[in-house]
């Protein structure tokens, strides 16, 4: 599939006690998760500023493509200069070392580990840190993983300010509200939209964007995985020929209330991830540990196949990730879960999607 899939550790209790509650139109105290989706997206903008480092030594590794209008001369002298280019230590340093799918682009944060625990160890480090000098300490002791110079001598990248906290405090209530007020539209009967989307049944918006809707606030509180362009795990399980793991299932249990109260929205919910903004399958977490399991005993098998198309590497990048997520949601005793169309916050304001 094109576009951005994402692998999420579930707190099912953020859906009981959150958007269950809102759902079924009854009030909440936001407080909570609001606090904690600001300070989340503080420490993940203080980690890009190290990825975003990252990219622009790796951009400058090689001499810049000519324009594709220039003219032969140019394109010539271009070539030439090729051959005399020499990038600064940086850059050649992080052309050595860093995978842009994974280190950049997959992992929640600036993780350089190894093993799938290591990895989940040093997320929760992330979550857990108490200040930007906190932050700016771990991405340094992960730089200096991939490569010692790297740790003493990249310096961190500013980008685009994020939206100031009181905004974005404000776009979080308003997520909020909108979830209990389309489940009451639906309930009444009542269109939904504004501008061209303008009139359609609340009930048909509720079963096409509700789930996404819901999981996407849940990304605000709970670090996620990425990968571009790629598909869920039922799909290269059935592609390879081997059967998806039982416990692969549609994302019923963490939305219970719209699945028993609106027709149509628990059909609405499947595993496989055909098209952008939606929710795909779901592991509850009794069952996580045997979805490591099966990813172990499994993985090779369908790396195999997926080299024999010329798809090893990302199938290995891929499994790479979902095994991750699994071993960090194992951690926390959450669930697995599969969408598309979700990108963090230091991502998405930055203009990546």
């Amino acid at each position: 599939m094109k576009g951005w899939l994402s692998f999420h550790p579930v707190d099912t209790g953020f859906f009981d006690d959150t958007i269950g509650p809102l759902v079924a139109g009854s009030k909440i105290n936001p407080e909570g998760f609001v606090a904690e989706a600001v300070r989340l997206r503080k420490v993940a903008w203080q980690a890009r500023r190290f990825t975003r480092a990252l990219e622009t030594a790796l951009s400058a590794a090689a001499p810049p493509e000519p324009d594709r209008g220039a003219d032969l001369w140019t394109r010539i002298r271009w070539t030439l200069d090729r051959f005399d280019f020499r990038p600064e230590e940086v850059s050649r340093l992080a052309s050595r070392c860093v995978e842009p799918d994974l280190h950049l682009f997959g992992r929640p944060f600036l993780v350089a580990e190894s093993s799938a625990a290591k990895v989940a160890e040093t997320v929760e480090r992330y979550v857990s840190a108490a200040s930007a000098d906190d932050v700016e300490s771990l991405a340094r002791e992960q730089l200096a993983r991939l490569d010692p110079e790297l740790g003493k001598h990249l310096v961190p990248e500013d980008g685009p300010d994020p939206s100031p906290d009181l905004m974005h405090r404000s776009d979080l209530l308003a997520d909020l509200t909108a979830i209990r007020d389309l489940a009451e539209a639906a309930r009444r009967g009542m269109p939904w939209g504004r501008g061209e989307a303008a009139g359609r049944p609340a009930a048909e918006v509720l079963r096409e964007e509700g789930a996404l809707r819901a999981v996407r606030l849940h990304a605000r509180v709970v670090p996620f995985w990425l990968a571009r362009d790629v598909d869920g795990l039922d799909t290269i399980c059935r592609a390879a020929g081997i059967s998806p793991p039982e416990s692969l299932v549609p994302a019923r249990r963490i939305l219970p209330g719209p699945c028993e109260e609106f027709p149509g929205f628990g059909e609405s919910l499947g595993v496989e991830i055909s098209r952008p903004n939606q929710v795909g399958a779901f592991v509850a977490p009794e069952d996580v540990p045997d979805l490591i399991g099966f990813l172990a005993d499994a993985g090779a098998r369908i790396i195999r196949v997926a080299a024999r198309q010329a798809e090893g590497p990302a199938c290995t990048a891929l499994l790479r990730k979902i095994r991750e997520c699994a071993t960090y949601a194992a951690g926390r005793g959450f669930g697995y879960l599969e969408a598309s169309g979700i990108l963090p916050p230091d991502l998405s304001e930055a203009g990546q999607a």
